[in-house]
């Protein structure tokens, strides 16, 4: 899908997470993009470093996270600590509790891992030209070849026009300067600002942040320490007479400390409001906390590795795209907010896993320009929320309102983790047929259970099916197979799923999960009609005599589906579009209008 040397579908401009994933996701489908950043080199330290749950998930669907599973340190739980009037005003735990409480995943944990680390699997995938998206299914799949994308290094935008011509094919002019002061003039289909919270795209296409800058400063720095204190490894928040501190425990047996730093100890610059760094080191910021974590000794074995100091501010985005709906902005350009609840990088990629998927079924001709406009309502409503969360967390994190950041931290664990966000209804996600599964939230990411492929009787997660390849995903809990009533409603099911034209049809990939009324020596895959199995490894059982050992067997009563079955549409995101009763020909057909 290559345009000519001056034109391309999408620029992209900015490489931090946020950019990476869209460049990623749109090569995966074979477009031509480019994506550019104005810094000299790619990041090699320091900035993000937590994974939530969701943010595993999607890289798992990517086929990226192998790398980051063997070499991420694993957090799950968080310790506090306070000074004690009875302990000569040293510190003492106060608290130790689970962060992934209610949390249900293949991945029940923080994943904590350099950013820096993140974006170079994403690049060198990019860079590969090759396919990495897994399929669940050995069943044909699309053959688009894969496009190669690589970063283009101190290149930045200084120039940007949009055509009010819709029918125009590359309504996007955008001049780029080298460091070298050469010009070039392209011409693209869509641009992508992703290049921060300073971001140039926001500006030129007139979006204001609206929030404010607080009061409170932070100092953090990385690095590898001798200590005898007993939590670290634990995600740790201590507050020892006024001042605040978090450990964070990272890969490689590294440590990250944030320390809250004094108004008295740094000057801020009341219009950009950045810090004077040249009033703080990273000598002062080690001395803090050792000051926080004592009587805990707290030594370090060689130079930090990274360090920086960070005023909070919490910022949103009036809107998140131009009036053409062609210039989007993502990650930190249309919010920011404080790094406590982990957010920021799982933010940014969630925000281009969101937008990339429906970039891709416009630019294929599968659906019209109107779906953009869901990425606007879904991302921004998450981001209000976000910040909310952020404004909570870092009044308790500065002292200004009393409670236990741990507490707060522990009750908000399923947004925090990114599996508890849902989207409102719009013209891909309506919630009218909710009361055929309780346990399927309509606009949440579609449920983990363990379920057994019927074949041959292995295990899998109802995630593994959900890999992020642009295709809708038609997953059908057919209920008791050998019943003949439900027989006759599953032929008739497929009956009508066949008739649906292959334009829309291609878009979707059918599994099933029956219901094992006995045992599974009772049930076959070919139990299942042969319209509703493409391939004998899309039919799965829920079986608990197999898969209890895996904490399966229980999916329809997790799940509050009947015996009576129902249809879930899965969008390529993960997050669940609608739900239908197995014989209502109108909920089928609103399946196909979606991805119409």
């Amino acid at each position: 899908m290559s345009g000519s040397s001056n034109s391309v579908d999408v620029l992209i401009v900015g490489a931090g997470p946020a950019g990476l994933m869209c460049a990623y996701n749109l090569s995966q489908a074979g477009f031509h993009v480019r994506i550019v950043d104005k810094k000299l080199e790619r990041l090699q330290k320091g900035q993000g470093d937590v994974i939530q749950v969701r943010g595993m998930e999607i890289l798992a669907s990517l086929g990226l996270s192998s790398k980051i599973l063997a070499e991420a340190q694993r957090c799950v739980h968080v310790a506090t600590y306070a000074s004690c009037p009875t302990n000569s005003g040293y510190i003492v735990r106060t608290s130790r509790k689970s962060t992934i409480q209610d949390v249900e995943s293949p991945f029940p944990f923080m994943g904590l891992y350099a950013q820096s680390s993140i974006e170079g699997i994403f690049r060198a995938a990019a860079a590969s030209g090759e396919r990495r998206i897994p399929s669940a299914t050995f069943s044909p799949q699309p053959t688009e070849a894969a496009s190669k994308v690589e970063v283009e290094q101190g290149v930045h935008p200084i120039e940007l026009n949009v055509s009010e011509d819709r029918d125009e094919a590359y309504p996007v002019t955008v001049r780029l300067q080298r460091l070298d002061g050469q010009v070039e003039s392209l011409r693209a289909k869509y641009l992508l600002g992703c290049e921060g919270a300073h971001s140039w795209t926001r500006t030129q296409i007139g979006i204001n942040m609206v929030g404010e800058t607080s009061d409170q400063v932070w100092g953090l720095v990385d690095g590898y320490i001798k200590t005898d204190f007993p939590d670290v490894r634990a995600l740790t928040v201590v507050e020892n007479n006024g001042r605040r501190a978090v450990l964070i425990p990272r890969e490689n047996n590294m440590v990250r400390f944030t320390v809250q730093v004094k108004d008295t100890d740094v000057t801020i610059d009341p219009i950009t409001g950045r810090v004077d760094r040249t009033k703080i080191q990273p000598e002062k910021i080690k001395q803090l906390v050792k000051e926080v974590f004592s009587p805990y000794q707290i030594e370090w074995t060689r130079e930090p590795d990274w360090w920086g100091v960070y005023v909070i501010g919490q910022r949103l985005a009036s809107r998140y795209q131009d009036k053409n709906d062609r210039v989007f902005i993502i990650g930190d350009a249309c919010h920011t907010h404080s790094p406590h609840a982990g957010q920021g990088m799982n933010a940014a990629m969630s925000d281009g896993h969101n937008l990339s998927w429906k970039l891709v079924h416009v630019l294929k001709g599968w659906a019209g320009p109107d779906l953009l406009r869901t990425y606007e309502s879904e991302r921004r409503g998450f981001a209000a929320q976000l910040i909310e969360l952020h404004e909570r967390i870092a009044e308790i994190m500065s002292g200004k309102i009393k409670g236990n950041s741990a507490d707060y931290l522990t009750k908000s664990n399923l947004f925090i983790s990114g599996i508890g966000t849902i989207y409102s209804p719009s013209q891909i996600v309506d919630p009218i047929n909710q009361a055929l599964a309780s346990g399927i939230v309509v606009g949440q990411r579609m449920p983990h259970q363990v379920i057994i492929r019927t074949a041959d009787m292995r295990a899998y997660s109802t995630l593994d099916l959900l890999t992020s390849d642009n295709l809708y995903k038609l997953i059908v809990f057919t209920g008791d197979v050998k019943d003949a009533v439900q027989r006759e409603r599953l032929e008739k099911l497929g009956e009508v799923i066949s008739q649906w034209p292959n334009g829309i049809s291609s878009r979707f990939q059918l599994y099933t999960i029956m219901l094992a009324k006995n045992s599974k020596e009772s049930v076959d895959y070919t139990d299942v009609p042969t319209s509703l199995r493409p391939y004998w490894d899309t039919v799965f059982l829920d079986d608990e005599s197999y898969a209890k050992l895996n904490g399966g067997g229980r999916a329809y009563q997790s799940l509050g589906v009947g015996s009576e079955g129902c249809v879930v549409l899965v969008r390529p995101d993960g997050h669940v579009g609608v739900l239908a009763p197995l014989d209502d020909a109108e909920g089928l057909r609103k399946f196909a209008s979606l991805a119409a």
